[in-house]
């Protein structure tokens, strides 16, 4: 029995094929065409099987998983991840009948049973990962698990597109103590960590430094309003009236050929520091998640405490620190015209299954003398911003809190953006599928006609939905699902689906929004005259 894989949102841990014995090719098998999914060479009467991982709201998967395919008799397969983000791929798979597993931490174990045909067959199995978190106070974890039959979710507005802000820990600030102005040190929080779930750190970090690179990277500008409210402190340790201020807030990012990373800040149109309260400047909060850029990766030490329950959420713990002998390339002071390097540590809230940071938190791993720099510690919370111009999610600072005490002062100061938009270069366009649909895509240069096939649950009467339609070359056609839609079947009714086409077996990229656990099976007509 060989080992699962191990799958993150870039690479699979082994590098495998199927199991499926060497034979000799039969006369009559035809091989796999050149843009089949599957190798060439491969015997005709060999499939593939991809497993596509979402979460609930029907996003990709990009936490670590286990994903397993046994079938009723024979080895184990193993596959690989395509570049599409939480799709597993199994090539030159036998035909017959298959259990699939995935298994993840914080989530709830899925199984699912399914079929694999012969013929070049390329059938996409869609499984619904459920955080463990998200189990009614009766319901035992093994309730909400798949088995041979999903669980059917009921069927979702698709115009739905609330923001997941409510994943985001609160940290409605309360009053500090008098002996203590400042936030508890991290250290001494005393956050209980599930010691039955081990923390793949490296997995995490790679998960959570691709979503870091990929917000750097797709981000143009952004703008938002932001409001600041500033608190002094007195020598009593207690916070005076405070001081608000109100911008227009723009923030570009862009990185130069040696890949330095650099960030500008706009507010009101302007740089002038003497616009923020006491005329003290509070800059570089976007940057900070920069601790988990791939290109940082070598400034810091990392460490993963584990998977902590906050809110009713499951969160990777994970620490870190700026090394003593790297540079500093985060964070600096300039006094004087002279900059002083600030060497942070802190710790951050992870998505377990999105990889997304949720929580930051840093403060100063030493004080800075020189400039009378004696604490810093910051609070930021992300909250994921879908734009509705691209239907792109963007995670970015939903509100974030400073603490310091510089030059004999103390100050508290709160930071909170809204009216989030988006400004992007790209002019380029994409079909963004609605919830409860089916997407198709010719990925080739000619047209093609195609029948898709909807077969309800065994509990309803009436047979099958058949559409006919054509797709244009590299052209996207969407078919809704619902009551009186394309399919007119509510989605948590359907059972599975078969979509046959014109074009060679590849040509064709297929995605299905149905909020629940489903099949789909591609076939290319030449598959049905060979069989």
């Amino acid at each position: 029995m060989r080992r699962p894989c191990l799958v993150t949102s870039i690479l699979c841990v082994a590098i495998c094929s199927s199991v499926a014995p060497a034979a000799a090719v039969p006369a009559q098998d035809q091989p796999a065409s050149a843009n089949s999914l599957l190798p060439p060479g491969t015997p005709a009467q060999f499939s593939a099987l991809k497993i596509c991982l979402r979460l609930e709201d029907q996003t990709p998967f990009l936490g670590a998983a286990y994903v397993r395919a046994l079938p009723e008799s024979g080895d184990e397969l193993l596959g690989l991840l395509d570049e599409t983000k939480g799709e597993m791929l199994f090539y030159a798979v036998p035909p017959g009948k298959y259990t699939v597993q995935v298994n993840a931490p914080a989530f709830l174990t899925a199984v699912l049973h399914t079929e694999v045909a012969p013929g070049g067959t390329e059938r996409t199995l869609f499984v619904v990962m459920k955080r463990r978190s998200s189990l009614k106070p009766d319901e035992k974890p093994g309730d909400a698990a798949s088995t041979s039959e999903p669980k059917r979710e009921p069927a979702q507005d698709a115009e739905a597109t609330a923001p997941p802000a409510e994943s985001s820990p609160s940290t409605a600030p309360t009053t500090p103590k008098k002996e203590n102005w400042k936030p508890v040190d991290w250290k001494d929080e005393g956050v209980v960590v599930d010691s039955g779930v081990a923390c793949p750190t490296e997995q995490v970090l790679h998960s959570a430094g691709e979503r870091v690179r990929e917000f750097v990277s797709s981000m143009e500008k952004f703008t938002a309003t932001e409001t600041v409210e500033h608190y002094p402190i007195d020598k009593a340790g207690e916070r005076k009236q405070p001081e608000t201020r109100k911008f227009a807030y723009v923030v570009t990012i862009t990185q130069d050929a040696r890949g330095t990373f650099a960030l500008e800040e706009f507010r009101d149109g302007g740089t002038d520091r003497s616009l923020f309260p006491a005329s003290i400047a509070t800059t570089g909060l976007p940057a900070v998640v920069l601790v988990l850029h791939p290109d940082y990766a070598v400034d810091f030490e990392y460490q993963c405490d584990g998977l902590i329950h906050v809110q009713d959420h499951d969160y990777w713990q994970m620490r870190f620190a700026q090394r003593q002998d790297r540079p500093v390339r985060i964070e600096s002071y300039v006094v004087n015209g002279a900059a002083w390097a600030v060497f942070l540590q802190g710790r951050v809230w992870i998505d377990p299954g999105k990889g997304q940071v949720v929580r930051l938190e840093s403060q100063l791993l030493k004080p800075i003398p020189q400039i009378e720099l004696w604490q810093q510690h910051q609070i930021i919370n992300y909250v994921g911003v879908k734009f509705a111009s691209t239907g792109q999610e963007v995670w970015l600072p939903q509100s974030a809190e400073v603490y310091v005490e510089r030059h004999g002062k103390r100050y508290y100061r709160r930071h909170s953006f809204q009216d989030f938009r988006l400004f992007n270069v790209e002019t380029a366009q994409s079909v963004k599928a609605p919830k409860g649909s089916y997407s198709f895509t010719n990925l080739t240069d000619s047209d093609m006609t195609g029948e898709l096939t909807v077969n309800p649950v065994a509990e309803l009467t009436g047979g099958p939905i058949i559409l006919r339609f054509e797709v244009p070359a590299h052209r996207t056609v969407i078919k809704t699902v619902g009551p009186g839609k394309d399919v007119n079947l509510p989605p948590a009714s359907i059972a599975s689906a078969k979509f046959v086409h014109s074009g060679e077996t590849g040509s064709v990229k297929v995605d299905v929004d149905l909020v629940k656990e489903t099949t789909l099976d591609i076939v290319p007509e030449r598959a049905l005259a060979n069989p």
